[in-house]
């Protein structure tokens, strides 16, 4: 891998958490990218792949799957405005799932809440993307409450201001696939009762 990857332990991550303003409870920061000269500064269009095929890679241990699609990209705009991009395989996400709060004037530090409907995706990475200086990974936790997040610290040494958000898992099952994974395993339990007969 060509990207920087790093890593915080122990104090460095009480001190990251404490500029941000965060309990440490709520996610898991993974690595840093874009810090290496020449290394992709981006990750739905260009580290991860391209817009909407990109996949965050897997990360053992902290519940992030290999090949992990992409769900959302929220671009904060410079005019105050939002744009979602939705990749067309999550086709019950439209953006208003997501709500935020900054605790930084540029949205360098912050929150996220997702509140899915039935039939969403689950969420189990993100990325918080710090204008040109590259952006931080994270894995959820399992939680979508309050979640924080911070850009990379820009030349200042402050976290950049926030380009966008990004959200990434796989797809759950829709309510037909469900129902014939039930009748199949139905089928199966009574076929299995005919043969002990």
């Amino acid at each position: 891998m060509n990207s920087k990857l790093v890593s915080l332990h122990g104090a460095a991550v009480s001190l990251a958490l404490a500029f941000a303003g965060m309990a440490p409870a709520h996610a898991a920061f993974i690595a840093t990218y874009g810090g290496d000269p020449g290394e992709e500064k981006n990750d739905c269009s260009g580290q991860f792949g391209k817009f909407p095929d990109c996949v965050a890679p897997a990360v053992p241990g902290k519940g992030v799957p290999n090949d992990t699609p992409i769900i959302i990209k929220i671009d904060f705009n410079d005019d105050g405005t939002r744009t979602f991009s939705i990749n067309p395989m999550f086709g019950s996400i439209d953006g208003t799932e997501f709500t935020w709060t900054f605790t930084s004037v540029d949205g360098g530090t912050g929150t996220w809440t997702y509140t899915p409907d039935p039939g969403d995706p689950a969420i189990t990475a993100y990325v918080a993307k710090g204008g040109a200086v590259g952006f931080n990974y994270f894995s959820t936790e399992g939680d979508y409450s309050d979640v924080p997040y911070w850009t990379p610290d820009n030349p200042s040494g402050k976290p950049a201001g926030l380009s966008h958000l990004s959200f990434y898992d796989t797809k759950v099952p829709e309510p037909g696939s469900l129902a014939l994974l039930g009748l199949g395993l139905i089928g199966i339990g009574m076929a299995r009762r005919r043969t002990r007969r």
